[in-house]
């Protein structure tokens, strides 16, 4: 008598490793997994000038609503500001809260398109010197592309109305950035950045700078950062930071990406017993 037929099991693949959008100012097109929460954090010391620093702890939660939508939330954690004049400031940084939504995508599902509204609430204390006091609202563009064998660079275009102080008026901002990174061997990803900002205040200048750092994978959950920003213009700070990415789990439940697979394996399983 024939062997019945076995069911193969479908295995659940292993999840891609996470994409941060930190250290460097470019965001990348990546949209986080269905469901999934990722959480980005840092540690920051800016040099304006002599005697003028500024230290904060950025933090951003990402996740992924459906295959083509995240949703963010984030904001400059605590924030410090020392001046040689006014002495030092701190206290709990501007507030903010975005979507990357992915516009195109190439055949294998990779977003080659997104765009990325946000809007920057005044938490920051102005008397303080913190903020400005007033919301910021910008909408960036963001591709990338792989090229040669192992490397990739993704571009963001920027405009926004930014705050300039309680009763005045807000002024326009563009910001252009391209970020390359190289893939070589084991876990660690190199990354140089250039950035251009028209200006950071009113009557201020043109802000240009670059930045280099590396992105280490420790697993597919978790990911270490860090480097330093120096500056290409009188407007410019100079830099270092450092932080860690983590995927802290799944919170939409049978809902997301990972839950639908490990169903799909129990039915597979199942029907494999009853054969």
């Amino acid at each position: 008598m024939p062997a019945a037929a076995q069911t193969p099991i479908t295995q659940s693949p292993p999840p891609d490793p996470l994409e941060p959008d930190r250290p460097d100012v470019t965001n990348g097109t990546h949209i986080v997994d269905v469901g999934l929460l990722q959480m980005e954090v840092g540690v920051l010391r800016v040099r304006l000038g002599p005697g003028n620093t500024i230290f904060g702890t950025p933090t951003t939660f990402r996740v992924g609503l459906t295959d083509w939508i995240e949703v963010r939330f984030g904001g400059d954690g605590f924030v410090s500001a020392t001046d040689p004049v006014a002495g030092t400031a701190s206290g709990i940084g501007n507030v903010q809260l975005g979507a990357k939504i992915r516009l195109w995508a190439d055949p294998g599902g990779i977003p080659v398109l997104s765009i990325l509204p946000a809007i920057n609430l005044p938490a920051a204390s102005s008397a303080k010197g913190l903020g400005s006091g007033q919301s910021d609202f910008t909408l960036s563009l963001l591709t990338g592309t792989d090229f040669l064998t192992r490397g990739h660079i993704d571009v963001n275009y920027g405009v926004g109305l930014i705050g300039s102080g309680p009763g005045l008026h807000r002024f326009s901002q563009h910001l252009l950035s391209a970020s390359a990174s190289a893939e070589i061997p084991g876990p660690v990803t190199p990354y140089l950045e250039y950035f251009w900002l028209s200006r950071q205040d009113p009557r201020g200048g043109i802000v240009a700078a670059m930045d280099a750092g590396a992105i280490y994978v420790i697993t597919p959950r978790f990911a270490v950062d860090g480097g330093a920003q120096w500056s290409l213009s009188d407007a410019a700070p100079s830099s270092v930071f450092a932080g860690l990415s983590v995927i802290v789990g799944n919170i939409l439940g049978d809902h997301g990406v990972h839950e639908r697979q490990r169903q799909a394996m129990k039915r597979n399983m199942a029907r494999a017993h009853k054969s």
